[in-house]
């Protein structure tokens, strides 16, 4: 007697549980289950809860967290980034079949159609499996239809992981600075455009190699006027695979000039080597190289200022080229040759002097001193013979010696041929002082001009100008002595 009540009381029970269960629609079941927290952000987050709690019937294959796990591992992408997917909803829907189908009414081979609008096949053989995905928990009856557990997320055909180029940039850690420079450059709309567009695409490794070959700073560089050019030289129209490419190959880029293609011993895209190929987008592809691919045209300096601005030994000759209002000057077409001195050497000038620079900078001739450095065309090194006399913007003459390396007047030449767009720099160790320059007791308790806000042409146009004071102060030392 026990056992029959006993018997009653289980079966009771059971039915019970399974009323409760029917009790609620497929999405409750799923939000009570703490194995779907994935699948249920992802319903929220495509709008498809009120839908999949409507009245169905609706048979749903539900991946588990693990499966999605699993998933965004082999595809390297983030959970925010699949749920951020465009597709994203055209994935929950290629897990939906209309009707409540449960797993006895499977058969070997049926495929019935998603609302998705793809198909999906049932293989019976072994166990039950849905494409790729085991089901490891049938018939979870809901309210509006039944669920079945399966282990892999299920992936329609015309699923693209990456909707565009700039996708796959955006998602991989290793670019950033190239994603910073498409931003700089106003081209990631370009990029996420139809297309389709082949990109080699340089690493943040590439782009700090490149930085400490020039030696400039990553902020220089995406200020850079031809940055464009630089970005655009790494984009090739039409979507061309690892496959596609043939030895020698020169195609243009949408930069307008062409890259050369060598095959022997690897991938090389000019000088650099492809390291990973045929990362694919929906609108191209793209292939990551190891270098940065500079186009022929570009001039790492615009003009003679940016290279003063762009190195700190000429803070005071830039500090002096805005005090002298010469920046705009020598930004412009030119070309100037330009004998710039250090800050070693304006301090040199100065102790001997013993006066301080901002009685360097407040002195009325300051601009005669800057203009002494400068010769108007672009003097290159081996332009230079012993004994040239060249004449300075200033109006006074300079001249060269080469018995035993290059001097102007008597500061020696330390670097030369330092190219720009403009002109050119030739780094010396004294600032140049010319005859016309005339001292003036100066009462200043200014300081040097705060050259931190400027843009870089400002700063580079002050350092020239600084690099003219000491020439100045120079002058004015030897004058002195002479008197």
């Amino acid at each position: 007697m026990k056992k029959i009540i006993s018997l009653i009381l289980a079966l009771f029970l059971f039915a019970g549980i399974n009323v409760l269960a029917v009790e609620q629609d497929i999405v409750e079941i799923a939000s009570g289950n703490e194995d779907f927290s994935i699948l249920v952000a992802a319903l929220q987050e495509a709008e498809l809860v009120d839908t999949l709690k409507g009245t169905g019937p609706f048979t749903v294959f539900a991946p588990t967290d693990a499966a999605f796990a699993a998933l965004l591992a082999e595809l390297g992408v983030s959970a925010s980034y699949l749920l951020n997917h465009p597709q994203l909803a055209e994935i929950l829907t290629y897990h939906v079949v209309a009707g409540k189908v449960m797993s006895t009414d499977l058969t070997d081979g049926m495929t019935p159609a998603t609302v998705n609008g793809e198909t999906i096949t049932i293989d019976l053989d072994g166990g039950v499996k849905v494409n790729s995905s085991n089901v490891t928990t049938a018939d979870v009856e809901a309210s509006n239809g039944v669920i079945h557990i399966i282990d892999k997320v299920l992936i329609p055909s015309d699923f693209e992981l990456y909707p565009t180029v700039v996708d796959i940039a955006v998602n991989n850690a290793g670019f950033s600075t190239l994603v910073a420079a498409l931003t700089k450059a106003n081209l990631v709309a370009t990029l996420q455009g139809a297309g389709p567009f082949t990109v080699f695409a340089p690493t943040d490794a590439a782009f700090a190699a490149l930085l400490a070959e020039l030696g400039v700073s990553a902020e220089y560089l995406l200020n850079h006027p031809q940055l464009s050019e630089i970005l655009t030289y790494h984009v090739v129209a039409g979507k061309v695979l690892s496959t596609d490419l043939t030895d020698g190959m020169t195609p243009a880029t949408v930069n307008g000039e062409t890259i050369t293609v060598d095959l022997d011993g690897g991938v090389m895209i000019n000088n650099a080597n492809v390291t990973a190929a045929d990362l694919e987008a929906g609108n191209g592809v793209v292939h990551v190289i190891d270098k940065v691919l500079i186009p022929a045209d570009f001039v790492l300096y615009p003009t003679v200022v940016d290279i003063a601005l762009n190195n700190p030994n000429f803070s005071i000759l830039v500090a002096a080229l805005q005090k002298a209002d010469l920046v705009d000057a020598l930004l412009g077409a030119g070309p100037f040759t330009v004998f710039a001195p250090t800050n070693a050497a304006f301090e040199d000038l100065l102790e001997a002097l013993g006066i301080t620079a901002e009685e360097l900078l407040a002195q009325p001739d300051l601009a005669k001193v800057l203009l002494f450095h400068v010769v108007s065309g672009k003097v290159m090194s081996t332009n230079l013979t012993d004994g040239l006399m060249a004449v300075t913007l200033n109006g006074e003459s300079v001249t060269f010696d080469l018995d035993g390396g290059v001097k102007v007047n008597g500061s020696t030449v330390t670097a030369a041929d330092l190219e720009a767009g403009n002109g050119v720099i030739h780094v010396i160790d004294k600032v140049l002082v010319p005859a016309n320059f005339t001292y003036v007791a100066q009462d200043t308790e200014e300081g040097l001009p705060d050259t931190a806000d400027n843009n870089a042409l400002g700063f580079a146009l002050i350092a020239l100008m600084a690099g003219l004071g000491l020439a100045v102060v120079s002058s004015k030392k030897r004058l002195a002595k002479q008197s």
